[in-house]
């Protein structure tokens, strides 16, 4: 009986811009091993299309870390089967997005497929400097659900769908700061968000937070409210976190509603 002994790392580490041709031909090299990453950087395609990633298989570790690319959409929103098809990880995958323009539309849900194999594996999301105006319900489905930490910061994020976190229940940490947010609401998360942690807000325009925003979070240690417009909040909003939680942006400058139940 013979033993293959699995590759350690192995992917695409693309340090300058490439061809529609080249992005197109690059799964042909693409195969099973411990470790999977596909770094671009620069280039504009179309999107990623349908089972791209179908070679690479099991892995442990997948990372995908794409900086300066223009899409049309990330992932193709017509084939017949997801670009992550056939992708499985044992213990972590990484989404990492970095002056990333998508025109039309970033379709999430085809993450869904990027599939873990545990209950220990998680998926981390970071979008930084990019177009993301909006993020839907399908936004929930990367991972499958098992995403523990989201950070979408300085891209224009405005528009929240309802539940659009729920389905992370693992979630421990989610930095939205530097878009212009303006509603935030406790149907957001998942009920309860039992590992959320650190909840950063900075600089965005959020006026007011609805009184049961922080329930069911027990494990929240630090929450960053600072370069909001808000100027007039309801003491039982912060009822449930005040003497356990950092709360940035409440210094100085706040008007309490101060209530008597």
């Amino acid at each position: 009986m013979r033993y293959t002994i699995p590759i350690e790392s192995c992917g695409c580490i693309c340090s300058q811009p490439i061809s529609w041709g080249q992005f197109q031909i690059l799964p042909q090299n693409f195969q099973p091993c411990k470790g999977f990453t596909l770094a671009l950087r620069g280039g504009q395609f179309h999107s990623f299309p349908a089972d791209y990633f179908y070679r690479v298989g099991h892995v442990q570790d997948f990372v995908l870390d794409v900086g300066r690319v223009s899409f049309q959409y990330l992932n193709d929103p017509d084939g017949e089967s997801s670009p992550y098809n056939g992708v499985t990880f044992d213990v972590s995958a990484y989404l990492r997005m970095h002056e990333v323009s998508v025109s039309r539309r970033w379709n999430w849900a085809a993450f869904y497929w990027l599939a873990p194999t545990s209950a220990n594996a998680y998926c981390e999301i970071q979008v930084v400097r990019s177009t993301v105006p909006g993020l839907s319900a399908d936004f929930g489905r990367i991972c499958q659900g098992m995403v523990t930490v989201v950070n979408i910061v300085s891209s224009g994020l405005y528009a929240l769908e309802n539940r659009v976190f729920a389905p992370f229940t693992k979630l421990t940490e989610l930095d939205l700061s530097n878009n212009r947010i303006q509603d935030m609401r406790r149907s957001f998360f998942a009920y309860p968000a039992r590992d959320l942690r650190i909840m950063n807000l900075e600089n965005n325009n959020i006026r007011n937070l609805p009184q049961d925003f922080f329930s069911q979070m027990p494990s929240l240690q630090s929450v960053n409210l600072r370069g909001n417009p808000i100027n007039n909040l309801d003491e039982r909003t912060f009822r449930p976190i005040f003497r356990t939680v950092q709360i940035l942006g409440l210094e100085s400058g706040f008007h309490f509603n101060i209530t008597h139940d």
